[in-house]
């Protein structure tokens, strides 16, 4: 493709573009608080699993917790009781070590189970909490939702339309010029080509071009950019042709 043919390619490509930015920009903040919204809904659904999950746990363990201290309470009763009946100071001694290793057992047991209690209380309290911030913003979700949803579907037809338009001129671009229109049309956002406007000055920053950077542009043997403001120049020459094709 010549160099003009591909100017005049990518001036239509931004035409197309410029379109569906309007087209979204009708939308306002819409999409963006939908998208902020989600994000939040997951990150409370997140939250109010973890923490059901913690309850989960904790009703489990507080069941192993009780059969254990049952376990050790047995077991102080019956060191107790074989203790009575010990012949030896040996075997006093042993059976009075086994009952003190069950009692600080037993403390253990009960300091996990006191530190599980307040823990529980602590998530069961963050649950509710959680769960009343889910339905509301699970409300506004909603709202917002349908009220975008409803936009879209307003210019659904037009915005498929330009969709289309954009792939066909897209297709006749080579990769790196359209990678380099791209960048550039993000990071001015919007215009990434642009005409020479009155006094010689780029009609994207409006700094005066020098003269040689005008000669160049009108020989179109390959494509110049503005050295302020980084746009791609294109002559005015193909806005009138474009203009006059969409006349025509």
């Amino acid at each position: 493709m010549v160099v003009k043919d591909k100017l005049k390619t990518l001036y239509e490509l931004q035409q197309v573009d410029l379109k569906l930015d309007g087209l979204l920009e009708e939308r306002g903040d819409l999409p963006a608080d939908v998208e902020e919204l989600e994000k939040k809904i997951s990150t409370l659904k997140g939250q109010i699993k973890e923490n059901e999950d913690y309850l989960k746990k904790a009703v489990s363990r507080k069941k192993e917790i009780d059969k254990e201290l049952d376990e050790v309470r047995k077991r102080i009763d019956k060191f107790t009781d074989m203790r009575i009946k010990v012949k030896t100071n040996r075997e006093y001694d042993a059976l009075s070590k086994q009952i003190d290793n069950s009692k600080d057992k037993l403390q253990e047991l009960h300091k996990e189970l006191e530190n599980i209690q307040a823990k529980e209380a602590v998530a069961g309290k963050e649950v509710e909490k959680l769960k009343s911030e889910y339905t509301d913003e699970e409300q506004v979700y909603s709202s917002k939702k349908v009220e975008l949803e409803e936009l879209v579907s307003l210019t659904h037809d037009e915005e498929k339309r330009y969709v289309k338009e954009r792939e066909k001129f897209a297709q006749k671009v080579d990769r790196q010029t359209l990678s380099r229109y791209e960048m550039i049309r993000k990071a001015t956002k919007g215009k990434a080509i642009v005409p020479v406007v009155r006094r010689n000055a780029c009609g994207g920053c409006y700094n005066v071009l020098p003269p040689q950077r005008l000669l160049d542009l009108r020989q179109m043997d390959k494509i110049y950019s503005c050295d302020h403001c980084g746009r791609i120049l294109v002559p005015n020459e193909i806005v009138d042709e474009t203009s006059t094709d969409k006349v025509g």
